[in-house]
């Protein structure tokens, strides 16, 4: 009987392995079409009733899979607040790749995610209502970018824009922004920690993006541009599948946001607290710690003395949500296994759109604060975790 369980656990690992690969390779065939800015104006105000967009200022921002389109000074008007009143508001009109428009159930989680992390006062975009109702999702037609004059459907959201500085990627950063970030992270885990059941649509979903698809990657060996980058991947997933593996499965899990990089995380002028955090795209229910992991690979983008990021943002985040043994002891691991996910699926997606210079934006920094991980061992990182960042 044990043997027929572990044969059903590796059959339905192995279909959704495949369901992920095929999920991200499809997400690059069913991007959405590029369109103006003049056209997405229309499109939100056809959906969601905008009205008098500053055009001198509007813009599109680069995504990996979606597109998103800065729509300053419009005005809108919500039923379900401020008394139906109009507002003068800056948004973002969001459209969805092929995949997620697919998919409802998982978008709507995401507004759910969203929602609940804002009642409790975490600053994260707010999704607006279209126009005469309250759903909170919307559909365009769109040239398919692949089938010349063929279209399709895709979702459409309109967001609260949140003002802020971006961290991006810098030699160095204040150490008491780096530890109100790991704060600030384990305050929103706190609060996704409360939500009361997992949304139908994260129940099971298997992303690339999530760290348990680690492995995977291998599959996208061959974009990676030199044999000594391509023997350091195959090192850390060894690793990974030697220690985190077998572990997976006795790991805290919970809803975390997956993707707290350094174009996603806002900041004040000062470089001092972080003000807020956006891109809820690539969330999931997985294991907590990855949260963290993820978090501090991205900081360490781009540093001089990648210890003291990851010293910083620990000794923050465990204010909040303490690690348990095993999680630290995984940590430096994880981390390695992030960089080593977005340097590939990087080079992945850019063979795929090969103009889109935004997909290379995490591979120089990314190699390089990968193979300086790597040099430091497990045991001296962990210890260093503890000491004076």
């Amino acid at each position: 009987h044990e043997q027929g369980r572990q044969e059903d656990r590796h059959s339905k690992a192995t279909m959704d392995a495949s369901k992920a690969t095929q999920d991200e390779e499809k997400r690059k065939d069913e991007k959405p079409a590029q369109i103006s800015i003049e056209e997405a104006v229309k499109f939100a105000a056809q959906v969601y009733g905008i009205e008098g967009v500053d055009m001198s200022k509007a813009k599109e921002v680069e995504s990996y899979d979606d597109r998103n389109y800065v729509l300053p000074g419009g005005t809108y008007r919500n039923a379900n607040s401020n008394g139906g009143a109009p507002e003068t508001l800056d948004f973002v009109f969001k459209v969805h790749n092929g995949v997620e428009s697919d998919n409802p159930e998982l978008i709507k989680a995401h507004n759910l995610v969203l929602s609940h992390l804002r009642k409790a006062g975490v600053v994260v975009p707010e999704p607006l209502p279209i126009t005469g109702g309250e759903d909170l999702i919307g559909y365009i037609d769109l040239p398919r970018i692949r089938e010349p004059g063929a279209t399709r459907k895709h979702a459409v959201r309109l967001l609260r824009y949140i003002p802020g500085e971006l961290v991006g990627q810098n030699a160095s950063e204040k150490k008491e922004m780096l530890f109100h970030l790991g704060q600030f992270l384990g305050e929103m885990d706190e609060t996704l920690m409360k939500i009361p059941e997992v949304p139908l649509g994260l129940r099971g979903r298997s992303h690339m993006w999530d760290l348990k698809a680690v492995p995977l990657i291998s599959a996208f060996r061959e974009c990676i541009d030199t044999e000594e980058r391509r023997t350091l991947q195959a090192k850390v997933l060894a690793r990974f599948d030697e220690i985190v593996v077998p572990k997976i499965p006795s790991l805290r899990h919970a809803i975390i946001q997956n993707d707290a990089n350094e174009a996603n995380v806002l900041i004040d002028a000062t470089r001092s607290r972080v003000t807020g955090i956006i891109d809820f795209g690539d969330c999931v229910h997985t294991c907590l710690v990855f949260e963290l992991a993820i978090c501090i690979a991205y900081m360490m983008l781009g540093k001089t003395n990648i210890l003291s990021v990851a010293a910083s943002i620990y000794q923050g985040y465990i204010t909040r949500i303490p690690l348990t043994p095993d999680e630290k002891s995984l940590l430096h691991c994880l981390i390695a296994a992030r960089l080593a996910q977005s340097v590939t699926m990087g080079a992945y997606s850019y063979s795929q759109d090969p103009g889109n210079e935004y997909l290379l934006i995490t591979s120089k920094t990314g190699w390089d604060a990968l193979a300086q991980l790597w040099t430091i061992s497990e045991a001296d990182f962990e210890a260093r975790l503890d000491a004076p960042p």
